[in-house]
C-alpha cells in the first residue's frame, strides 16, 4: 500500500516550489533616497499640472554634456507629471538644478546573496521538506554620497528682475557603491520630483524599486 504522506508530499511539493520561485524572482531591490522639500512661507504657490516649466542649464557647468542630459531627464519627469514645457521667456516657473558626488569613503557593506534551495526526504514517521533562502555577506567597499538640489523660481521674476528667490527647494541625497554620478542621479531626480511643491517638514525617505517605470523611462534614448 503506498505511503499516504509521501504521496501527498509529491502532490503539493512542486506547487510550493513554484510559488517560492515566483516570489523570489519578483522581488526587486529598493533604492532609498532622502528628500527634503522647502517652500517659501511668504509665497502662495500652486505647482499644479498644466503649469509651464523651463529647466535652465548652468552655462558654467564643468561638464555641459552631462548638464544637458540631466536637463532632459528633468523635462521628461515634469512631462510625466502633467506639466508643460516652455522657453524661459514664456514659462510660468523656472527650475534651476545643481548636483554632485562626494569622494568615496570606505565602509562595511551588507549584501544579501540570494540563492534558493529545497529538499525533501523520508523519516520513520513520514516525509519532510526543508528550504534555505540565501545568506548575507559583509565586505568593505567605497561608498559615495550623491546629491541633487532643485530650485523653482517664478518665471516673471527670473525674466524681469533677474533674481532667483526660490519658491520651492528640493534636496535629494543617497549613498551607494557606484561612483558614476551619471547613473546615480536618476533615482535622485525621481525622488525629488515626487515631492515637488511640498514642504516635507523634515527629511523623508522615498523608496524606489529598481524596476520603477520612471527609472526605466529615464534610461531610454
Amino acid at each position: 500500500m503506498p505511503d499516504t504522506k509521501s504521496y501527498q508530499t509529491r502532490l503539493w511539493l512542486p506547487g510550493l516550489i513554484g510559488l517560492l520561485l515566483i516570489s523570489l524572482t519578483g522581488c526587486a531591490a529598493t533604492l532609498p533616497v532622502s528628500v527634503n522639500g522647502y517652500t517659501d512661507p511668504a509665497a502662495v504657490v500652486h505647482l499644479a499640472p498644466g503649469a509651464r516649466f523651463c529647466v535652465a542649464e548652468n552655462p558654467q557647468a564643468p561638464n555641459p554634456l552631462l548638464e544637458r542630459e540631466i536637463k532632459a531627464k528633468l523635462e521628461r519627469l515634469l512631462s510625466r507629471r502633467g506639466f508643460g514645457l516652455a522657453p524661459c521667456e514664456q514659462a510660468d516657473f523656472v527650475m534651476l538644478f545643481t548636483y554632485g558626488i562626494g569622494p568615496g569613503a570606505a565602509r562595511t557593506v551588507i549584501s544579501p546573496e540570494w540563492s534558493f534551495g529545497v529538499g525533501a526526504g523520508r523519516f520513520w514517521h513520514g516525509g519532510y521538506v526543508f528550504f534555505w533562502p540565501g545568506f548575507t555577506t559583509y565586505s568593505t567597499a567605497a561608498v559615495y554620497e550623491c546629491w541633487v538640489l532643485l530650485n523653482v523660481v517664478a518665471g516673471r521674476d527670473y525674466r524681469e528682475k533677474k533674481t532667483s528667490r526660490p519658491l520651492w527647494v528640493g534636496e535629494a541625497r543617497s549613498s551607494g557603491t557606484t561612483g558614476d554620478l551619471r547613473q546615480a542621479v536618476d533615482p535622485l531626480l525621481v525622488a525629488a520630483l515626487e515631492k515637488l511643491g511640498l514642504n516635507t517638514g523634515k527629511a523623508v525617505t522615498v523608496e524606489l524599486r529598481e524596476d520603477d517605470p520612471r527609472l526605466r523611462d529615464l534610461k531610454r534614448p
